[in-house]
């Protein structure tokens, strides 16, 4: 069995190696007529891809089971965020020699307890962690401000909130993947063609070219769309 979306990625990944092919074979034949006397002058062939449209065959074997009942997709729950945010602020705070008093503890984690409150939303939205690691550390900015700590609490922040979107990145799960049979001899023994879910793809090209764009003196090559 193979991952509906791998096999998906591997076809339209083959379309893509085709047109590149086709375009090596163009410059070959490009060069040929440019030495020869007659065909020089002729337009030389050159073909694309402009629509291909793809009929393909799979039987749906298995969804795999969810491995986090708590969010979408893979991605992290509040709780788990809100987990990871004060340990990257606790050792932040060690790190920059900074000791608060149980009073400035205890308000700093009713702060953020609110703030965790107003983030929260239905399961079937998934979490925005870049949204949930900058308005947990604007909520700290504020209680460490109120404290006192004024001359410290922009560098700090920055830093917490650079370093909480790195660690919620790494509580990403793999989401649960479709497995498909695909080979011709999986399907012919699958049954009735009831059995047989039929995917009709219709694949456009748009190319991309290199360009070089002028940006405060300094020439930088990018991709852009033709």
């Amino acid at each position: 069995m193979t991952n509906l979306g791998d096999y998906l990625g591997n076809l339209i990944a083959e379309v893509t190696i085709a047109r590149m092919q086709a375009d090596i074979e163009a410059v070959r034949i490009a060069e040929l007529y440019s030495s020869h006397p007659l065909l020089r002058n002729m337009p030389i062939p050159h073909f694309r891809l402009p629509a291909v449209e793809l009929d393909v065959p799979v039987v749906i074997k298995n969804l795999e089971a969810s491995k986090s009942e708590n969010a979408p997709r893979g991605t992290p729950s509040l709780a788990e965020t809100r987990i990871v945010f004060d340990k990257v602020l606790a050792k932040t705070l060690r790190e920059e020699n900074i000791r608060l008093s149980p009073k400035q503890n205890r308000a700093l984690k009713k702060s953020l307890d609110q703030k965790v409150v107003s983030l929260t939303q239905p399961r079937e939205v998934a979490v925005d962690i870049n949204r949930v690691a900058k308005e947990l550390s604007s909520t700290a900015s504020k209680t460490l401000t109120s404290a006192g700590l004024n001359a410290k609490t922009q560098n700090l922040i920055q830093k917490i909130n650079a370093l909480a979107r790195v660690e919620f990145l790494n509580l990403r799960k793999q989401p649960k993947r479709l497995q498909v049979l695909v080979n011709t001899s999986d399907i012919r023994e699958a049954g009735p063609t009831e059995n047989i879910t039929r995917l009709h793809l219709k694949i456009t090209e748009e190319a991309f070219e290199w360009t070089s764009i002028d940006s405060n003196g300094k020439s930088e090559d990018r991709l852009v769309l033709e």
